[in-house]
């Protein structure tokens, strides 16, 4: 009997302590308690991380942004280089070999005042995005340039390459050069008349209407461009050879043949009477005259690289309505 109760006995024991470590563990299992009785095991959440904090700078009212980390893309200048002009070479030749818009080359050298005006051994200012390169002069501040340039403060003050310490105030000096990425300025340029004046090489009497309105090439293919149509060149260059022939796009009468004085050489301009005007400059040597009609594919001068020239090439225009117009668009 005492054996039994000792087996018993220890049994007990044994189911207590179950009993125990179950009770003890029971609470964590709050899926078992009443809906009302549950516990809630949520964290107090954490204030979200915001590395782009805005906060006012300086009495421009620059806002600056808080980053933890810039990131300069690799191989990528921000710095401007020089280039020396080749033979053959444009504004828009160099733009294309820099992949800027030829309005920049242009744009960075403030010495151009015309375009289109280069030389062989020219050296100029490569930017490194298309924009413009201002000279801070006397007075200049950040508002200036972006009124004469149409860049904001902001996008001007934060480029890399103008190397600001974005921790102080802007301080512009005179003669300082500050790229304005994206920015603009105003283009001129040399546009080729006949002299107003009666001379041997223009021709004021009545243009009767001769044109076909159809144009042709004014050179025998093959048809290389060494620079296209665009705000600073209203005009299409065509590659030559010294002396290539030069054809009369459509039929007219020749208002102009001689020398131009604002950069064309020897040019020959002819009216075909119905509104349309043709351009046809650097010429070599000139094969008519002023007052004589000529007909569409008619030779009327030799090519060449006279005037504001860097290699031989036919610079081709187009003028109606006052306005000289994109000859691709007429051309076949």
């Amino acid at each position: 009997m005492s054996r039994t109760s000792n087996i018993l006995l220890v049994i007990g024991c044994a189911l207590v302590v179950t009993a125990t470590i179950f009770i003890t563990m029971r609470p964590t299992e709050t899926s078992a308690l009443p809906e009302n009785m549950q516990v809630a095991a949520t964290l107090p959440a954490l204030p979200p991380l915001t590395p782009n904090l805005t906060e006012p700078f300086n009495s421009l009212g620059i806002v600056r942004r808080i980053q933890l980390k810039t990131q300069i893309q690799e191989g990528v200048s921000y710095d401007v280089t020089e280039y020396t002009v080749a033979r053959g070479d444009s504004l828009w030749s160099i733009g294309q070999k820099f992949k800027l818009k030829p309005e920049t080359i242009l744009w960075g050298n403030e010495w151009l005042s015309k375009a289109g005006v280069l030389q062989v051994g020219d050296i100029l200012n490569i930017l490194p995005v298309d924009g413009v390169l201002h000279t801070v002069q006397d007075g200049d501040t950040l508002e200036t340039l972006q009124t004469l340039h149409g860049t904001s403060i902001q996008e001007i003050f934060g480029y890399i390459g103008n190397e600001f310490d974005l921790t102080q105030p802007a301080q512009l000096a005179t003669g300082q050069q500050i790229i304005v990425p994206g920015g603009t300025s105003p283009i001129f340029w040399s546009e080729a008349q006949p002299p107003s004046a009666q001379t041997q090489s223009s021709y004021k009497g009545n243009y009767p209407n001769l044109g076909t309105g159809y144009f042709a090439w004014p050179l025998a293919p093959p048809y290389t461009l060494t620079q296209e149509y665009w705000g600073g060149h209203p005009a299409i260059d065509i590659d030559t050879y010294l002396r290539q022939p030069t054809f009369a796009s459509d039929t007219g009468t020749v208002a102009f043949s001689g020398w131009d004085d604002t950069g064309y050489g020897n040019l020959v301009i002819i009216d075909h009477g119905n509104g349309y005007r043709t351009y046809y400059g650097h010429n070599e040597a000139l094969l008519v005259s002023a007052g004589q009609v000529v007909y569409q594919g008619q030779q009327i001068a030799e090519s060449g690289s006279t005037g504001n020239s860097s290699a031989e090439h036919l610079d081709f225009r187009i003028l109606v309505g006052g306005m000289f117009v994109n000859p691709l668009d007429y051309l076949p």
